[in-house]
C-alpha cells in the first residue's frame, strides 16, 4: 500500500511496561515492495497532534523506546518515518506509519 510516493507502514506497540514501549513496524500491505529501510525515526504523537522525537533506529524494524518522564496523562500514538537510503537526512521519506492510540496515566 502506498500513500502518494511513500509506503504505508503497520506500526504495532506493546504497552505492557508503562515507561518503555516495544515498537515494531512493517509494510501495511502484503504487496508492498518490502524494501529494506536503513533508518527509521520514532516519534511520539501527543494529544494536540504535535510530534516529539524519541529515537533513531539503524537497520532494524523494531525498537524499545522510553517515554518521557514528564508526559502528562492523555491519548498518544507512535509514528515511524522510515528511510531506504543510508542518509536519512536527504529529505526522501520512503515510508510512514502510525500506531493505534494508547493511554498514559
Amino acid at each position: 500500500m502506498r500513500d502518494g510516493t511513500r509506503e504505508v507502514l503497520r506500526v504495532v506497540i506493546d504497552t505492557a511496561d508503562p515507561d518503555v514501549l516495544d515498537v515494531r513496524w512493517s509494510p501495511a500491505s502484503e504487496t508492498a515492495s518490502h524494501k529494506i529501510f536503513e533508518y527509521a525515526r520514532v516519534f511520539l504523537i501527543e494529544p494536540d497532534s504535535a510530534r516529539r522525537y524519541l529515537d533513531l533506529v539503524d537497520g532494524r524494524a523494531q525498537a524499545s523506546v522510553r517515554l518521557p518522564a514528564d508526559l502528562p496523562p492523555g491519548e498518544y500514538a507512535i509514528e515511524i518515518d522510515a528511510y531506504a537510503g543510508a542518509s536519512w537526512g536527504d529529505g526522501k521519506l520512503d515510508a510512514r506509519g502510525r500506531s493505534a492510540s494508547f493511554t498514559v496515566g
